[in-house]
């Protein structure tokens, strides 16, 4: 589920196992992810200047504005951010969430490349390791300008849908909100890492092999994710759109286990 503006993107993670019944829809099981089918990249990121001396982030109708000087100042999902002139190459960005580190990024500028290795924390404790690599579209010089992300590695993980209630379901992940919501089309909180946040979820069905979610800001949808099972049911897939960038859908496909 894309629930963060994609500067660096999350993967989810299997947390617990599950049993099967023969009533279960085809979604329910355990997927891992096959990053070789998935569409990671493509996503854009505006760096530049903002209102007052400061400067803006902007992503797929997430923004907010910083300065480089290590303090945290707030983002729009009710977490903070800290971002770090290390050098004129070299910034760090750290994210929180409820008071508490959710992911921490390491930007190095070459020319009109920039590479991004990071970190995404586990709410139980401990870490992932991701990274990116973007090309300038426009803008500069320096970090200013627009971005878009040519190659994206995530750890192979797994993801876990379970029933929930009567007529819903549960997705289970690390890196990204646990989802649990009736097929109602009501918001729902994120669970997990994303707990206290702005994000909601509604979630809809679309077929007996299909799902899909609608991720809210505050009241205002950001992301849709519709969830398909292949007619072997080997195949989970996840596609995904940014409700303020439609030009930049992403996929990730998951293998049955």
């Amino acid at each position: 589920m894309r629930v963060v503006a994609r500067l660096f993107v999350c993967v989810p993670v299997v947390l617990a196992a599950v049993t099967l019944s023969a009533a279960d829809p085809a979604y329910v099981g355990k997927w891992k992810l096959n990053q070789a089918k998935s569409s990671m990249s493509g996503d854009t990121v505006t760096i530049g200047p903002g209102a007052n001396g400061m400067m803006q982030f902007a992503s797929q109708g997430f923004t907010y504005t910083f300065k480089t000087d290590g303090k945290q100042y707030p983002t729009p999902d009710g977490g903070t951010t800290s971002w770090k002139e290390t050098s004129s190459t070299v910034w760090d960005v750290t994210n929180q969430m409820g008071g508490k580190p959710s992911a921490s990024y390491h930007l190095v500028l070459t020319g009109d490349n920039l590479a991004v290795s990071g970190k995404m924390m586990k709410p139980e404790g401990g870490s992932m390791d991701f990274s990116a690599k973007y090309k300038r579209v426009s803008g500069g010089p320096g970090f200013a300008g627009k971005w878009m992300s040519t190659d994206v590695q995530m750890p192979i993980t797994t993801t876990e849908i379970t029933v929930s209630g009567a007529n819903g379901v549960k997705i289970a992940n690390d890196a990204s909100p646990t989802i649990e919501c009736q097929f109602d089309g009501k918001d729902t909180s994120g669970q997990g890492m994303m707990a206290g946040s702005k994000y909601t979820f509604a979630c809809t069905k679309v077929s007996a092999t299909s799902f899909k979610i609608l991720a809210k800001l505050d009241g205002k949808p950001m992301y849709e994710d519709v969830y398909s099972v292949s007619a072997d049911g080997k195949t989970l897939t996840d596609n995904g759109t940014p409700v303020n960038a439609k030009q930049e859908p992403y996929k990730f496909v998951f293998d049955k286990q």
